[in-house]
């Protein structure tokens, strides 16, 4: 997923205590950003892992053949394939996902 970085007509306003403020100031120097460059691109880098956490899929070296072997005969019935995508969709659903 690309993030354009140079259009940026939107605003996002935050409050902070002092504390955190000068602790983030002093990682974005350390870092040669800006403030706000710092806060974006460490908000963006998190938003990323967050994203391809909930959106990606890891699948054991046996699932993977499975799966792959479900493709290969789709008209043949796969009891163990379908129960693996019911408890699939049964953690994505109890976490939160859509």
């Amino acid at each position: 997923m690309a993030i354009s970085t140079t259009e940026r007509d939107e605003r996002i306003d935050l409050r902070v205590s002092a504390e955190l403020k000068t602790l983030l100031a002093r990682a974005a120097s350390y870092s040669g950003m800006s403030l706000s460059g710092f806060l974006v691109s460490s908000a963006a880098e998190r938003a990323k892992e967050v994203v391809a956490t909930r959106e990606t899929l890891t699948l054991t070296t046996r699932d993977w053949r499975v799966f792959l072997s479900g493709l290969e005969k789709p008209e043949r019935r796969r009891p163990r394939l379908q129960a693996a995508a019911k408890r699939y969709l049964s953690r994505r659903s109890t976490r939160g996902g859509r």
